[in-house]
């Protein structure tokens, strides 16, 4: 029964994307895709302001700026029985809201307005600059968050904008002003660097009624991004704990086949993964990161730390060897139909869709595309693969570099 509703949950998804393409509007930066059978409507802004932007010594300002210009504004929101999720990226803040039909346009407006008309509320700031302190500081203790920081660092180098996490840490956000934090909403949260996408029951019309007092028309501005300066040889970082981290990370340029990249890390995944011949795997995890310029292919499993060494190779074989030869025919259809399941899922949600048709806009795709697997073939997986920069590996485990 469980199959069959996943299989009925991904063909119904697949129907929806194919049908209901809707036109965008790519000179306003506001994207619609109206989908009438949606029971809510999703909001996705997404203005591109990210670590490369703040200012020395201010690292995590754009995250702190966007909780403390929202925080206002969320005793209206849940009156109206809005949902509002902040999202902080490397290159960018991700706004989600989520509300009914008959209560979007309000609580988009009073969205927009917190955005880029209200003044920054100095007890707002305080209040939450507090909490993403105590939030950062309980987090220093997870090791997920201990390899994302050692991988980022190992990637981009630690003195890169990218190197460091985009929340900031606990003594850099401490130490922001709120003076500070409004001079950073004033000089960088601006419509000309937002792009919106709206997902649900709703028209055109309606949408361009709603965001155009607040989206004036004109090309979406960025700022460059220095380049990485990337770990020339793996990286073993000493960590208290029974179990060890190892993270591989292939990055890719800004002509790579990101859907072809989506598949081979959902088949790569599938190779590393707890199974049979594979018990020491604890946990798994892939994903593909697009950003300006380029991206990431991530790979990361937990095994113990006397098999780091050897799961090294596994992650690094498990992306290598699709580069090394095409699948047959026969092989790849099995393998497609199950990848565009699992990313039919992975849309399945309305603000997951609106998502990643902002992602797609704010790297300047005109058409905010949701996905690209119906041409997908093994030629393009096995190019996609080649086309991968050497992996940088990181250890995080007892010892840091014990067992490896």
């Amino acid at each position: 029964m469980t199959s069959l509703r996943i299989f009925r949950a991904a063909a119904g998804a697949a129907l929806a994307l194919v049908a209901l393409a809707g036109p965008t509007w790519a000179q306003d930066r506001i994207f619609v895709r109206t989908e009438p059978g949606t029971p809510v409507v999703a909001v996705q802004v997404l203005v591109g302001v990210g670590s490369a932007d703040e200012p020395e010594g201010q690292a995590g300002i754009s995250y702190l700026a966007a909780r403390a210009v929202t925080d206002p504004a969320r005793g209206v929101l849940d009156s109206l029985g809005a949902h509002l999720d902040v999202d902080p990226q490397k290159d960018g803040v991700g706004f989600t809201l989520t509300a009914a039909p008959d209560a979007w346009a309000e609580a988009t407006r009073v969205l927009m307005v917190a955005l880029f008309r209200d003044p920054v509320d100095s007890a707002a700031t305080v209040r939450q600059r507090s909490a993403i302190v105590r939030e950062l500081g309980a987090r220093e203790s997870s090791p997920a968050d201990a390899l994302e920081r050692e991988r980022e660092k190992a990637v981009y180098g630690a003195d890169h904008p990218w190197g460091r996490p985009a929340v900031g840490t606990p003594a850099a956000v401490g130490r922001i002003r709120v003076s500070q934090v409004d001079a950073f909403l004033r000089g960088q949260f601006t419509p000309e660097r937002t792009v919106v996408a709206v997902v649900g029951p709703v028209s055109e019309d309606e949408v361009r009624e709603v965001l155009a007092p607040h989206m004036p028309p004109g090309e979406l501005r960025g700022d460059s991004v220095p380049p990485p300066a990337p770990a020339e040889s793996a990286v073993h970082a000493d960590y208290n704990s029974i179990t060890t981290w190892v993270s591989a990370t292939w990055r890719f340029g800004p002509d790579a086949d990101v859907e072809a990249l989506r598949m081979l890390a959902h088949l790569a995944l599938d190779r590393v993964s707890f199974g049979p011949s594979r018990r020491s795997v604890y946990n798994s995890r892939a994903e593909v990161v697009q950003y300006a310029g380029g991206g990431e292919v991530r790979l990361t499993v937990v095994i113990p730390p006397r098999e780091a060494e050897q799961w090294a190779g596994q992650l690094r074989q498990a992306v290598g060897d699709y580069a090394d030869q095409a699948l047959s025919p026969g092989v790849f259809n099995d393998r497609l139909r199950r990848y565009r399941g699992e990313r039919l899922l992975e849309l399945d949600l309305p603000e997951a869709r609106a998502a990643q048709m902002a992602r797609s806009a704010l790297l300047g795709d005109r058409t905010a595309t949701l996905v690209d697997f119906t041409r997908l073939t093994p030629q393009r997986l096995q190019d996609a693969a080649k086309g991968l920069e050497p992996p940088i590996v990181v250890f995080l485990g007892p010892g840091g570099d014990q067992g490896a």
